[in-house]
């Protein structure tokens, strides 16, 4: 399946062959056929750039997380803690596949120019760190979330904390600022030589 210019082709790759065991038919390995509704299903979400790819790969996977969890906890003979654990699996799972659909919709209703010039820095992320869970099971997937939403949590030690890089918005924001202040400099100036040349010239007259 072709897909657009802006997605890399290994990270393509990669997040097919993550989510191409979740289509597998139980008690077969027709992995071919499993790939192919991996490609399909991911192609519903119109992914334009790699972090798009990634965000509803990732929805893909928790969402399939959640309905497992939700499958074991109905066993007839299964504990109801055991019940209770796997519920409350689901409902981590079904609020991780949420949050990446919103923001990959949130990324979308940008303008794809705007998502061409984050590709080349979609691309350096993606090679400096691995952006899906160990596998697809429940609880690597499970792990996964637990370990972003650590990551997410304030440190104690604020000077010791990694700076947080500004996002494009915040740097034109920052650059337009910078630019207005410059014009604002350059004017005031202007006006002071135009006064000094204004005086000089009352001197000259006197």
């Amino acid at each position: 399946m072709p897909h657009p210019a802006t997605i890399t082709t290994a990270v393509f790759e990669k997040i097919i062959a993550f989510l191409a065991p979740l289509f597998l038919i139980p008690g077969t390995s027709d992995i071919a056929t499993a790939r192919e509704t991996a490609i399909t299903t991911l192609a519903s979400y119109g992914a334009r750039t790699d972090r798009e790819l990634r965000f509803a790969a990732l929805s893909i996977a928790f969402g399939f997380g959640a309905l497992e969890a939700l499958s074991k906890a109905a066993a007839p003979d299964l504990p109801l803690n055991h019940a209770l654990r796997l519920r409350g699996n689901a409902n981590a799972l079904n609020r991780a596949a949420q949050q990446n659909e919103n923001r990959l919709e949130k990324l979308q209703r940008q303008p794809e120019a705007a998502e061409t010039e984050e590709h080349a820095e979609n691309a350096m992320l993606e090679a400096l760190a691995d952006p899906l869970p160990t596998s697809n099971q429940t609880a690597d997937l499970l792990a996964f979330v637990r370990a972003q939403v650590k990551s997410m949590r304030p440190t104690a030690d604020l000077t010791s904390a990694p700076v947080v890089p500004l996002s494009r918005q915040q740097r034109r924001a920052a650059e337009r600022r910078a630019e207005k202040m410059r014009q604002r400099q350059q004017e005031e100036a202007k006006r002071a030589q135009r006064l000094a040349t204004t005086r000089q010239s009352m001197r000259i007259g006197i």
